[in-house]
């Protein structure tokens, strides 16, 4: 899949056909464990997909299995999740098929991580902190669909819901960003420092279309982590 242009993005704002706000200096805030708590996110271009990189930053003191980032379409509920499911393990999905990874441990504090995804070759890279985990391979050939419900801080087993309270995520949540393209290793290394220089295509932290849900809240930085 071609990449969307930033003219073709700038000419979709200004005809107002998108509506954003920045949210470069904020976190959302999950501060409890729950079903009706989460953040349902407006895509930027809504096109099928065949191949993707999300990425975003995350704190929390959860040790069970909890959901990221979430995108169902009407047949497959799991069209592509980032799903932590120890400290040690996380999962993605893509066409609700699964694979898993072996994390490291780290201390407590804020961890950024990045999956993408090629459909030409079926690989799946995984980097956490900067740092790529060893490729696996999952749904070769396949699309991911054009009607997407993606949400942060759930997992959803239905389309834009059926949520699990102990799947739930808890905690603060923050630079989710997301392209219809594999990031390179360089562009990687510019979105754990949440540059200006490589920005969403798909979805964007600095220009989001969003909606709050339950007691999820924007709340200011306490600190900047991507120094």
């Amino acid at each position: 899949m071609e990449r969307i242009s930033l003219c073709c993005l700038f000419f979709m704002m200004i005809s107002g056909t998108m509506t954003s706000t920045d949210l470069s200096k904020n976190v959302v805030l999950f501060p409890i464990e729950s079903i009706t708590s989460y953040v349902t996110l407006k895509p930027q271009v809504t096109t099928s997909l065949t191949s993707l990189t999300a990425c975003l930053n995350y704190y929390t003191t959860l040790t069970r299995p909890y959901a990221l980032f979430s995108i169902a379409n009407p047949e497959k509920f799991n069209d592509f999740l980032i799903f932590i499911n120890s400290p040690t393990t996380s999962k993605v999905f893509v066409g609700d098929d699964e694979i898993i990874f072996t994390v490291p441990e780290s201390p407590l504090g804020w961890r950024h991580i990045c999956t993408s995804w090629n459909s030409s070759t079926g690989v799946v890279t995984q980097w956490i902190n900067g740092k790529p985990l060893p490729r696996k391979t999952l749904k070769k050939g396949y699309s991911v669909n054009s009607q997407p419900i993606i949400i942060l801080g759930q997992d959803q087993d239905s389309y834009g819901g059926s949520f699990d309270v102990k799947q739930s995520f808890a905690g603060e949540l923050a630079d989710v960003q997301m392209w219809n393209f594999v990031l390179s290793p360089n562009e990687i290394q510019l979105a754990l420092v949440n540059s200006y220089l490589i920005q969403g295509n798909i979805l964007n932290w600095r220009s989001l279309d969003y909606n709050l849900k339950g007691d999820a809240i924007i709340e200011a930085k306490l600190e900047d982590y991507t120094s």
